[in-house]
């Protein structure tokens, strides 16, 4: 162990006494695999929900192999290196994208990014806890997989957004995901969203795979939260390095995405609602 990684987990070990005030809900986007739309859907979702009012920080955690400033079209002048490396903290990383929706960029090929752990991740979720008054929800941009790494960050999160496509391959990859994170003691609400659909029936079709295979083996229902269509102008905005709904807002799937935000609100809502019950 390090110096700088003991004296994270020292941190670690006092603030955690801290109570988790929690104002902003955390919300990761994951994939079990590659090519499923993940950063697509995570940065069109987090511009649909500051366009509907709300206040969104929006993180690639994709470590050192993130794309979102790319996606983007944007200059990362810091990223979660710096605070990795205690040079910098979270709030002098953030960027503003728009009023409504921030930013925190991960590196791509730094051949110099720290060497990361379980506490460390735990570390990162305890100091951005103290930012999340700023902010209504705080999505989170995962690494495709489930390396020990990306489980311990959706461990830590309020809300799982699970992304995936109708390739058997990628049902299959979503639901190792859901039982890898059942395994580690996971009991937050898992949403689906199905992308790359070439009809409505195959999207659902797809869901209730998935469904049938996490409650027969696993005990364990995840919510659907939409279907995206397969349409060539995502393809074109991912080309022109533009935010669909930002700019062709009329297409099919930024209408889907833009209703799958409005879905999730209510979603969060409700579960807001019934948490302020248990706590009364």
């Amino acid at each position: 162990m390090n110096n700088q990684t003991a004296r994270l987990i020292e941190l670690l070990q006092l603030e955690k006494k801290e109570k988790r005030t929690n104002n902003a809900k955390v919300i990761s986007v994951a994939s079990g695999k590659g090519g499923t739309g993940k950063t697509f859907f995570a940065s069109n979702f987090a511009y649909s929900l500051s366009k509907e009012g709300k206040k969104i920080l929006l993180i690639d955690f994709d470590f050192n192999l993130s794309n979102l400033n790319i996606v983007l079209n944007q200059k990362s002048e810091n990223a979660l290196s710096e605070f990795f490396e205690q040079k910098k903290s979270i709030e002098e990383i953030i960027q503003l994208y728009s009023q409504n929706l921030h930013l925190i960029y991960g590196d791509s090929g730094n051949e110099f990014f720290p060497k990361l752990s379980k506490e460390i991740i735990d570390y990162f979720f305890v100091s951005l806890n103290k930012i999340t008054s700023q902010y209504d929800f705080i999505v989170i941009d995962s690494a495709a997989g489930a390396n020990e790494l990306t489980l311990r960050q959706l461990i830590n999160s309020d809300f799982l957004i699970l992304i995936t496509t109708p390739e058997p391959t990628a049902i299959m990859d979503a639901y190792v995901l859901t039982k890898l994170l059942i395994s580690e003691n996971f009991s937050i609400q898992k949403f689906v969203v199905v992308n790359k659909c070439t009809s409505k029936d195959e999207g659902e079709n797809s869901f209730q795979n998935l469904s049938a295979a996490c409650k027969h083996f696993l005990n364990d229902e995840p919510t659907k939260l939409g279907t995206i269509s397969f349409d060539i102008l995502v393809h074109q905005s991912i080309v022109n390095q533009e935010l669909l709904i930002e700019n062709s807002s009329e297409s099919k799937a930024a209408n889907e995405i833009i209703d799958i935000s409005k879905k999730f609100i209510e979603f969060a809502q409700v579960a807001n609602n019934n948490q302020s019950k248990i706590s009364r």
